[in-house]
């Protein structure tokens, strides 16, 4: 759940920073054919760079350290306030994220409804109306307020097919349809679907379909239609009412930007040149969300890694364990048989039969797989959000050093090595260096 929230978060941005750069350096241009290209290509860019990497890079290295294996003090290892709040902490946090990704998916589906709904609606006017069939489209006269194109269907008001200027409107609407504009369209209106709590997509939205309305008037005015009459053809059919989204207008509501196109002077074409500055801002992008990994973990050693989830580790270590087989609980004062001292228990011990395969509990990368001391044989494996398990006491490994893991991936087998009095594993949960209950999250 965090992992697709914080990637929803990452698109968001990756698209608002190359949105802004489009308005402040592109808006302008009469190049409406690079524009549009631009708009509608931001849309899987925004997707695909953050794909690179699914977190952005910790510059501070890590540092991992063995500690002698003796159980934390009770001071050291938590206070009695934190234990006592840290279940429910955790429970909390999750709950809110469980009531935003609710919020999200409604917003989300009510967004898809919306455009199921406008398509039903137009079938429904095509069946009760009169159909002339054109070459490459349909002309639709329906009772409908405003004339509107929609892939290749024109629809026209029944009482305005005879209007004196109904040629170089129709050439206006074929333009949509030729350039496949719905297309755009329909793809825009799910992205902001998705993305909907993004208040720049709305004045993305008005810029696509500007470069679409600047486009159409292009062709009108390229066929033997002076600026002058166009510009008074569209001065008779200013509308104020709100158009639907997903249907392309030929009076739509940003008039004084279309007046602005078509009486602006041509860009020069040496401006074309700034559509190649997209090539390194899209590099620095996709480094930005670069993951890196680096190429030796010596001991006691700095790593980067970065997980490919981010849910805490939840998977029973033990092949075909269960919770019933935990003889040692997380936070427990117990007298160890060859310790004099009681000691606080930092992670839980399960038993099970030498040889028993041990699973990595979450997506990884095996930091340490190594004999230490009293721990015997020793797993750690680093995940995602600062995330780290430990797993103790093994009979020997299945991994290397600097390994990737997938969750329920065989690490290694239980054994009885180092400070151990029978045959077991020690598993123990730390998030940034503090110890956590492993019962907390083990399904």
């Amino acid at each position: 759940m965090t992992n697709s929230l914080l990637f929803l978060l990452q698109v968001s941005l990756v698209f608002t920073i190359c949105y802004l750069l489009y308005l402040v350096f592109f808006r302008k241009l009469t190049f409406h054919t690079a524009n549009r290209v631009l708009l509608i290509s931001l849309l899987p860019i925004s997707i695909l760079i953050p794909l690179s990497a699914n977190l952005f890079p910790d510059l501070t290295p890590k540092i991992v350290e063995i500690p002698l294996f003796v159980e934390a003090n009770l001071t050291t290892l938590f206070d009695s306030k934190t234990s006592i709040s840290e279940s429910s902490t955790i429970n909390s946090s999750f709950d809110f994220l469980e009531i935003c990704s609710l919020i999200y998916g409604f917003v989300v589906i009510i967004h898809l409804m919306r455009i199921l709904v406008s398509i039903k609606h137009l079938i429904s006017l095509r069946k009760n109306a009169t159909i002339q069939k054109k070459n490459g489209y349909q002309l639709i006269l329906s009772d409908v307020r405003e004339i509107f194109t929609y892939f290749n269907w024109i629809f026209i008001p029944k009482n305005q097919l005879d209007r004196n200027d109904m040629q170089q409107i129709l050439i206006h609407e074929t333009a949509h349809i030729r350039l496949k504009h719905s297309f755009d369209v329909i793809l825009s209106e799910i992205y902001i679907a998705f993305f909907w709590w993004n208040p720049l997509l709305y004045f993305y939205r008005k810029s696509l379909k500007s470069v679409h309305e600047f486009q159409a008037d292009r062709s009108v005015i390229t066929n033997q239609m002076s600026t002058t009459q166009y510009l008074q053809l569209l001065l008779k059919t200013i509308n104020t009412e709100k158009p639907n989204n997903i249907y392309s207008y030929f009076n739509h509501p940003i008039l004084k930007q279309r007046i602005d196109m078509i009486t602006k002077t041509t860009s020069n074409k040496f401006t074309k040149l700034g559509y190649f500055l997209l090539i390194p801002i899209c590099v620095f992008l996709i480094s930005a969300f670069a993951k890196p990994i680096s190429d030796e973990i010596p001991l006691n050693g700095n790593f980067n890694f970065y997980a490919t989830t981010y849910l805490p580790p939840s998977l029973f270590p033990v092949q075909n364990g269960t919770k019933a087989d935990i003889t040692a609980y997380f936070g427990k004062k117990r007298n160890h048989p060859k310790i004099s001292k009681g000691k606080i228990h930092s992670g839980i011990d399960i038993r099970a039969i030498i040889g028993t395969p041990v699973l990595a509990a979450a997506d990884g990368l095996i930091i340490k797989a190594a004999t230490k001391g009293d721990w015997g044989n020793l797993i750690i494996i680093s995940h995602s959000d600062g995330y780290e398990t430990w797993y103790a006491h093994l009979q020997g490994f299945n991994i290397k050093e600097k390994q990737e893991v997938k969750k329920g991936d065989i690490i290694g087998y239980v054994g009885n090595t180092g400070l151990s009095t029978g045959p077991h594993l020690h598993y123990e949960v730390k998030q940034h260096g503090k110890h956590l209950n492993p019962l907390n999250y083990l399904k």
